[in-house]
């Protein structure tokens, strides 16, 4: 019997590779670590190029969950992360959230650690890679802007939490005084607050923290960097 973890209103199914998550217009998928071909710190469905890992692993890696989603990887729509607040429609080399309007197009973001949150409305879904830099720096604000009318969903996705996430007073200091947990900050707190903030009425959140699981989850902060990514996707239904 397949075993299942109810968490705040999302059923997780944990004994599948990957977590999908409804969200009424849209679908947002967050990968695990399993299902691919690479080995050592990257064992084993690495998606990110930059990280020591081989690269034909990676493509091979890339292509598996493209397929998974019955589409070819050069249909998915990412760009280069540099912890900023740039909102792309497909446009942009860098930046650090997507916005697509087609349906079946997913969009996509790498994260070991940073949160990745999908947002849903009724013609735009965005996926944001959401690590205390864009937080801060307001990117969930400009990325639910960007989807305009009607009502908004979102779901944050496996994260680094408050349990494991100890930073400086100049970070802790970015953000409202009830995400601070002694030297600890809760990342997604602040997240569900701009949300709030922003207009979103449903926010959900899988509940897992990807330093406390390595069998399911890279960790940049766990594995002391030498570690691979996996991914959010978010794509809107046909």
């Amino acid at each position: 019997m397949r075993s299942q973890a109810s968490l705040a209103g999302v059923t997780v199914p944990t004994a599948q590779d990957h977590i999908a998550v409804e969200l009424g217009t849209a679908r947002a998928l967050f990968t695990t670590r399993r299902g691919g071909v690479s080995g050592g710190p990257y064992d084993s469905l690495n998606l990110g190029r930059l990280t020591g890992d081989d690269d034909a692993n990676v493509d091979t890696n890339r292509e598996r969950l493209a397929q998974s989603l019955g589409v070819g990887w050069e249909r998915v729509r990412w760009a280069r992360q540099v912890h900023g607040t740039d909102v792309s429609r497909g446009e942009r080399e860098e930046a650090d959230a997507q916005i697509v309007e087609e349906p079946g197009v997913p969009a996509l973001v790498f994260v070991a650690d940073c949160l990745p949150i999908a947002i849903a409305a009724p013609t735009r879904a965005a996926m944001v890679h959401a690590g205390w830099r864009p937080l801060a720096g307001g990117i969930l604000t400009k990325a639910v802007a960007e989807l305009g009318d009607g009502p908004r969903r979102a779901v944050i996705g496996p994260g680094i939490g408050p349990c494991c996430y100890e930073v400086g007073d100049d970070v802790r200091e970015r953000f409202p005084p009830e995400a601070h947990h002694g030297r600890r900050l809760d990342l997604k707190l602040a997240a569900r607050r701009a949300l709030e903030a922003a207009g979103v009425e449903r926010i959900d959140d899988v509940g897992l923290c990807t330093a406390c699981h390595p069998e399911l989850f890279f960790s940049h902060r766990r594995d002391r960097g030498v570690t691979g990514r996996q991914a959010g996707l978010v794509w809107l239904r046909g």
